[in-house]
């Protein structure tokens, strides 16, 4: 067995998810750079989500920054666009640990993401790409289906409801509540303090803790971490590349208007 403590035989992400371990990472949404990746690594992340659905990234861009994340041991996740195989597929073959699907609703949204990541005979996912170049062929088609992940996302109470039965099916690693989208969709815009969006997320969390899934959301400020990880989130998401950098450049410009 891993010792968690052990730093030369780490728990990977996909074990410390089974075990509902707290995992953190945040996002990748503008900095096409592929060294923002070694420097992320530096400290305490388990996993970075680089964006698709609202950004510019080509297909290069994609290629570069998950191949250096493979590089440098560092989990990446895509938030795909929308459940489409040309892009399930091709993030996949571009080296992605796991894909994260948007306002996913139903059973049958989830059966259809799970025909398009895993292979025969429990999907009909294609072999090819970057992600099957460096490995042993026999090697790598007996661990795919099981070492690609899929990470939901809860964005309105149609998902909610139907999040029990979508965790039956054994194939969602975690579960994370889109704030935003969920609030929106609740006629509550924003209002993340109200008892109605509090209500739903503890009810995703309550789901999640009967199937024994992992679950999280994109969170801000340090006492939002601290109150869902209290109420038994674990995963904690949170930040941006474009929203660290203008922190920074926010926090420098503050000294120099200071200065006399």
């Amino acid at each position: 067995m891993m010792n968690p403590t052990d730093p030369t035989n780490p728990i990977g992400i996909s074990e410390k998810l089974r075990q509902r371990s707290k995992v953190f990472g945040t996002t990748i949404t503008h900095f096409s750079w592929t060294g923002v990746i070694p420097l992320l690594k530096k400290r305490s992340i388990d996993f970075v989500i680089i964006e698709m659905e609202h950004n510019f990234f080509d297909w290069r861009d994609m290629e570069g920054l998950l191949r250096m994340s493979n590089m440098v041991g560092l989990t990446a996740f895509v938030r795909i666009t929308e459940l489409a195989y040309h892009q399930v597929s091709k993030v996949l073959d571009l080296g992605a640990s796991g894909i994260i699907i948007p306002r996913i609703e139903s059973v049958a949204e989830l059966e259809l993401a799970v025909d398009m990541m895993r292979l025969p005979p429990k999907g009909r996912k294609g072999v090819g790409g970057y992600d099957f170049s460096n490995d042993d062929l026999l090697h790598k088609l007996a661990n795919y289906n099981t070492e690609k992940m899929i990470i939901i996302q809860m964005e309105n109470p149609t998902a909610i409801t139907n999040l029990g039965a979508m965790l039956a099916m054994k194939e969602v690693a975690g579960v994370i509540v889109g704030p935003y989208d969920l609030s929106v969709s609740m006629g509550i815009p924003g209002q993340f303090q109200n008892p109605q969006f509090i209500q739903a997320v503890n009810e995703v969390v309550q789901i999640c803790d009967q199937h024994q899934v992992s679950c999280g959301m994109f969170m801000g400020g340090s006492e939002d971490m601290q109150y869902w990880r209290e109420r038994g989130m674990n995963i904690i998401w949170s930040g941006s590349d474009i929203d660290f950098y203008l922190k920074g450049y926010h926090a420098l410009c503050d000294i120099v208007e200071r200065i006399d």
